[in-house]
């Protein structure tokens, strides 16, 4: 490899480094992805990438096997592939691949944050018009049927990790009003870092998993269907270090267990919405 190669590689990782230091540090949301993997679209087969270029994003839709480039398009404006957990896993895919949500860049939370958003038509790569949103976002999830866009509203600049989750009507083209929280705690505040997602087969039920300092992790259970969300604290005292290397995984069809390696530490009743130990 060429020297000015070996510099290229070298600044890209120490920048990859930094970006998750800073959202370790509770910058707002997990960030985009430009270049690298991009989001699988259904079935593996294909990847979609969003890499910035001179005032536009190049939107490519890239084969997974040998990364062959087999269409591509350009939109205005500097966006990428929204990130929902700090370790890189990759969202904006609609649970039938016919939408990708690109975002731009989160910005801090303040009068005059804007964050934008755009849709594409996974089949044509054609862009819907930009949605602009006063105030720091970032993307959470989609419906299944892709009417309803998720959204996470950072609401102090002094404490990025307190947040709310918004619902946008996207034929609507507008904000629901009011916040989507647990009505069993209505007036508990969310706060944490996203460490692992997981999403039913049928796209319906997002269950995302939250490090907190000095507190449990918890679970957040999203119904993007129903516009219900449900926090799920676990019965786990560990140090916020350690949450951040634990995972989701399903078994069967009714439990969500958090894990430590090979370790199941906790499981969550998908349907009691409540969690045990082991």
């Amino acid at each position: 490899m060429k020297r000015s190669g070996l510099m290229l590689l070298a600044a890209t990782v120490a920048a990859a480094v930094s970006a998750v230091a800073a959202a370790a540090d509770g910058g707002p949301s997990p960030g985009v992805s430009w270049g690298w993997n991009g989001v699988l679209a259904p079935g593996h087969e294909t990847r979609y990438v969003a890499i910035p270029s001179n005032r536009v994003t190049v939107v490519e839709v890239v084969r997974v096997l040998g990364g062959r480039v087999l269409r591509w398009t350009s939109i205005r404006g500097t966006y990428g592939i929204p990130l929902v957990t700090l370790f890189g896993g990759a969202g904006g895919l609609s649970h039938d691949g016919k939408m990708l949500v690109l975002a731009s860049q989160t910005g801090l939370p303040g009068s005059h944050a804007v964050t934008r958003f755009v849709a594409l038509n996974t089949r044509t790569l054609r862009a819907n018009p930009v949605i602009s949103l006063r105030g720091s976002f970032s993307f959470d999830g989609l419906s299944p049927d892709a009417s309803t866009l998720y959204l996470i509203q950072y609401t102090s600049a002094q404490d990025y990790n307190r947040y709310r989750v918004r619902a946008y009507d996207l034929a609507a083209r507008s904000l629901v009003p009011g916040a989507i929280v647990d009505k069993r705690e209505p007036d508990e505040a969310m706060a944490g870092v996203p460490v692992d997602r997981a999403t039913t087969v049928d796209g319906r039920w997002a269950y995302t998993l939250y490090a907190r300092q000095g507190q449990a992790p918890f679970v957040h259970a999203l119904d993007t269907v129903k516009r219900e969300a449900y926090c799920i604290d676990l019965p786990l005292r560990l140090s916020q270090q350690r949450q951040m290397r634990l995972k989701l995984s399903f078994h069967g069809a009714t439990e969500l267990r958090v894990r430590a390696g090979r370790a199941t530490l906790a499981t969550v009743d998908m349907e009691k919405l409540e969690a045990r130990n082991g």
